[in-house]
């Protein structure tokens, strides 16, 4: 198990375990991080197991490309084209142009679509290489979406355009917000279970790493 010490201005102390199971401990200055990390070794290698078998599918296919939510294999050719469950490419940069491409034009139709059943005005809408989401809506109401939501299959990337355009109503994860989301996603909650899944599994998915 390979933990890391951070050391901050915190009062509490923290753990964080990340998908390639490597444990971060966020502690204050002084504070006997051994001892913690004795008592919570039980509940730290349960969240390793827990994360194991979230993405024990991902992992039986790291060097497969996920898009729309299937795996396909990576083949460099002469042309960017799909072929009996594989992708032809030049490069890696032509991968991503295309990715990018196409779901720019995905992305713009649910927001339109979705913006007008939820009655909302949203600005720009953009396609970025985010760190920690899958999308997020500025105060000005411009959204900016993950580039890995490509690996999405169609139903989770319409749950993260509600739940964006949803942020354009009520700001905060509050109830009247989920409230909100039920109405046009009733089962958010699998939704956003799903969406840990394919994070983590993105996150340890060999090919994106290197679109990324």
């Amino acid at each position: 198990m390979e933990i890391k010490v951070e050391r901050r201005e915190v009062k509490n102390c923290r753990i964080v375990v990340n998908p390639d199971e490597s444990v971060k401990i966020i502690a204050p200055y002084g504070f006997d991080v051994n001892s913690f990390i004795e008592r919570k070794k039980p509940w730290i290698e349960k969240k390793i197991r827990e994360i194991k078998e979230l993405v024990k599918e991902f992992d039986e296919r790291r060097d497969y490309f996920i898009m729309n939510g299937s795996f396909y294999r990576l083949k460099y050719g002469d042309a960017l084209r799909m072929e009996n469950g594989t992708i032809f490419a030049r490069n890696t940069k032509e991968i991503e142009k295309w990715i990018r491409r196409n779901l720019k034009e995905e992305m713009l139709e649910k927001v339109r679509f979705y913006s007008r059943l939820l009655g909302v005005r949203y600005g720009k809408v953009y396609i970025r290489k985010q760190k920690t989401k899958w999308a997020s809506c500025s105060s000005k109401g411009n959204l900016s979406f993950n580039v890995i939501l490509a690996a999405l299959p169609e139903k989770l990337k319409d749950y993260v355009v509600i739940h964006e355009l949803s942020h354009l109503i009520v700001p905060k994860h509050n109830k009247r917000f989920w409230g909100i989301v039920s109405q046009y996603y009733p089962k958010y909650k699998e939704a956003e279970e799903e969406l840990k899944r394919y994070w983590f599994g993105i996150e340890r998915n060999n090919v994106w790493n290197m679109l990324r």
